[in-house]
């Protein structure tokens, strides 16, 4: 877990045989700007947690590892984007 914490808290930090924070947050955020340029209407994307917590992150600095430790499995989150602000919602209640 602190391996981990310390890829939210240094998102270059690069362990052997992984990706970056930022380069996982890169690839995924690739996906949404092609979702947008598709003009698609609703797009559902499917991913684990921590690519997830990673996209919300680009959009909301401060979500981070601990929001992440706070994903349920699964999870829903909504997210808006338009010219004016980039919203997101979670819609998926564990309780």
């Amino acid at each position: 877990m602190d391996k981990l914490k310390a890829t939210y808290h240094k998102l270059d930090l690069k362990y052997e045989g992984g990706e970056t924070s930022n380069e996982a947050m890169n690839r995924i955020i690739s996906v949404v700007e092609d979702i947008v340029e598709s003009h698609a209407t609703h797009t559902v994307i499917v991913a684990h947690g921590g690519i997830i917590s990673l996209l919300l992150h680009y959009y909301d600095q401060s979500f981070g590892f601990e929001q992440w430790k706070e994903l349920s499995n699964p999870d829903v989150y909504e997210l808006n984007i338009s010219d004016q602000a980039t919203r997101y919602t979670r819609l998926w209640d564990n309780r």
